[in-house]
Order: structure tokens, then C-alpha cells, then sequence
């Protein structure tokens, strides 16, 4: 009975947990590669590779911590693009 009932519960975990957890190490670790970066950008006075930077962490941290938003943002984008929406 025991083991009926571990089968249940393995067949009923969709991983959600595993995902949020990855997505959080995932997530700190980017801000802390973007923090040092964005440090040494600003020591040696390199503005522009600063803002190019910045411009690009808001784009895949919105992958990162958002994917579903995202996901749903690009399906309603291609739906209006490929005339399904």
C-alpha cells in the first residue's frame, strides 16, 4: 500500500518546485554577474557599454524571472503577426 501510494504522488508532481528553485539560482546568479560588470564598466567610465548593458539585463531578466509572462507576451505578439489573433 505504501508503494502505491509513492507512485501516486511521483505521478502527480509536475515540478514546479524544481523549476522556481532553478529559476531563483538562475536569477541570482545573473544579478550578481551583472552587478560586477556593471561595476567595472562604471570604474573604468565606459558609459555606453554600461547602458548597453543595463538595456540588455531588463530583456533577459524578464526571461529569467518572468518566463511565463513573456511567454504569453510573445504567443499575443505572433498571433497579431501571424494574423491568428
Amino acid at each position: 500500500m505504501l508503494h502505491q501510494t509513492a507512485v501516486q504522488t511521483l505521478a502527480l508532481t509536475e515540478g514546479a518546485e524544481i523549476k522556481g528553485w532553478i529559476l531563483a539560482v538562475v536569477g541570482n546568479l545573473f544579478a550578481a554577474f551583472l552587478g560586477v560588470r556593471a561595476l567595472g564598466h562604471f570604474l573604468k567610465k565606459e558609459w555606453g557599454e554600461m547602458v548597453t548593458l543595463f538595456v540588455a539585463a531588463v530583456f533577459v531578466a524578464g526571461i529569467v524571472w518572468f518566463p511565463d509572462g513573456v511567454k504569453s507576451l510573445l504567443s499575443g505578439i505572433w498571433g497579431k503577426v501571424a494574423g491568428s489573433a
